[in-house]
């Protein structure tokens, strides 16, 4: 096992499952309990009115920007998807100035994953960013898919894997629960 050369410590959550995102947020509830400054960047959603960031963005140690546009169009080649790449890149510079930046403990990376997967952004300047950036660092990256890149580096990763879903019997997303 290659030894780690970075001092920030890296947790992925990753897989088909449900509870990526819950996950990252609890370990960030945790980091509040400590007193560390927080910055969240979630890419792809851009729902301003679920649980975790009504509750999370009233905290003055928490930073939170969301850079998403919804779902992706199921045509790839469609021209909407411009506005989701144009969005992920602003995503991503965010996410390495949080990275390089002293003035954040932990960051939350929310769904990069699935903009990587999704070719929305290129894994190396996030690898880059995350070999260098500052010791005592924390870092939580969540969403399906993860590229091996980030696989390869991370400290902690943790596969979540569906064995069963609401959905799959007809329940909705419902607020407390998907949002």
């Amino acid at each position: 096992m290659e030894k780690k050369m970075n001092g920030c410590r890296i947790l992925l959550f990753t897989g088909e499952g449900k509870g990526k995102s819950t996950a990252a947020f609890g370990m960030m509830a945790r980091a509040l309990g400590h007193g560390m400054h927080i910055r969240v960047i979630q890419f792809v959603k851009s729902d301003s009115e679920v649980g975790e960031q009504k509750f999370f963005s009233q905290m003055p140690l928490v930073s939170w920007e969301q850079f998403g546009r919804g779902f992706l169009p199921r045509d790839r080649k469609s021209s909407a998807m411009e506005e989701h790449r144009h969005a992920a890149g602003e995503g991503m510079r965010a996410s390495i100035e949080a990275l390089q930046s002293p003035e954040y403990d932990f960051v939350l990376l929310d769904e990069v994953c699935f903009a990587l997967a999704n070719e929305l952004v290129s894994v190396d300047p996030l690898v880059e960013a995350l070999r260098s950036c500052g010791s005592g660092k924390i870092v939580a990256i969540t969403g399906r898919n993860a590229p091996q890149q980030l696989l390869d580096i991370a400290d902690t990763a943790t596969e979540m894997r569906m064995l069963t879903h609401g959905y799959q019997q007809g329940i909705m997303a419902q607020k407390g629960v998907e949002n």
